[in-house]
């Protein structure tokens, strides 16, 4: 790795310092000298939105004698006023977010794009049974980059599933929120390994033909995360304690739920549910905050560090293969 990229997994405080003083925060003040005056105006269009639903309802009250209909007529008015006065300030946020993270990928060497289209990883997740079924997605914040010669990309993911209630009315239901990673290996595997939550006496249910319970002797492992493969060996390189002790903390670093992967086809697949992340925080409080920006480079950081679990050639020996 170059010597003017900075590598995530050993990031310390005082590297942490010189990346966020000369790359990051001269983006977030210059965020905040338009943030005060953006927010100055959004309050006072709040302001007038609000007094517009309250003339609106009571307009609709002196010819209809609906109340519901009303009180309807005031929210409406009222939530259009309010997006009209937020849009700008949302706006603001946005670009500042951009700025930020793209300098943070051109800091570690990776490129940034703010949308994606879907990636492969999806589908291939969901014929393992690891994504759930979907109407509708979409896809933002995609990192790709390179680690020990090995390509990667992570994107955010937002999967929702159309439901009807007994009256037709249709609402949409998010099934997924979090992200996905695929990692390339330099060889092909020999078989397909997976690794989801443990499912207790659903497990059995929820087995493949073909497919084997893998043991590994990690007890804290094993009571969080069910394994099965194809290739019981190899399953056991790829699962080695390193990574399985890295898996658990991704988990608990990105305060997510039902973390899930599959190593198959020579690439690692992975899902974790943590909502949205790489985020910057509230537009209404100063953008120049270190934590914030810690916060962000935290979740990158978690990410390499699981790649290098995964790719270190002397913690793999699969790789050598």
């Amino acid at each position: 790795m170059s010597d003017s990229v900075l590598d995530l997994a050993a990031l310390d405080d005082a590297a942490f310092d010189t990346l966020y003083r000369e790359r990051i925060e001269p983006l977030l003040l210059a965020g905040d000298a338009e943030r005060v005056g953006a927010v100055r105006t959004f309050r006072k269009h709040a302001t007038l939105a609000a007094g517009a639903a309250i003339i609106a309802a009571v307009a609709v009250s002196v010819v209809s004698d609906e109340g519901a209909f009303a009180f309807f007529a005031g929210v409406v008015v009222g939530a259009i006023g309010w997006f009209i006065a937020y849009a700008p300030l949302g706006a603001l946020r946005q670009r500042v977010k951009l700025a930020a993270l793209g300098a943070i990928a051109e800091a570690i060497g990776v490129t940034y794009h703010p949308m994606a289209p879907e990636p492969e990883t999806l589908p291939r997740l969901k014929n393992l049974g690891l994504a759930p079924s979907h109407d509708r997605s979409s896809f933002s914040d995609f990192f790709h980059g390179e680690r020990h010669g090995c390509a990667f990309d992570l994107c955010e993911a937002h999967l929702e599933d159309e439901r009807r209630d007994k009256d037709g009315d249709r609402t949409w239901v998010t099934v997924f929120r979090g992200q996905l990673l695929r990692v390339s290996f330099p060889k092909a595997f020999l078989g397909v390994t997976i690794v989801r939550r443990d499912a207790g006496v659903f497990n059995a249910f929820a087995k493949k033909a073909d497919f084997q319970r893998v043991g590994l002797g990690d007890r804290r492992f094993e009571k969080a995360f069910e394994v099965m493969a194809t290739d019981q060996v190899e399953a056991r390189d790829l699962l080695h304690p390193v990574f399985m002790e890295r898996l658990l903390h991704l988990e608990e670093a990105f305060r997510g739920k039902k973390v899930r992967c599959a190593f198959e086809q020579g690439d690692l697949l992975l899902a974790v549910e943590t909502g949205d992340r790489f985020e910057l925080g509230s537009i209404f409080k100063p953008l120049a905050d270190k934590k914030r920006a810690r916060r962000v480079v935290d979740d990158i950081a978690e990410v390499v560090r699981l790649l290098d679990a995964v790719l270190t050639a002397e913690r793999a020996p699969l790789l050598r293969r």
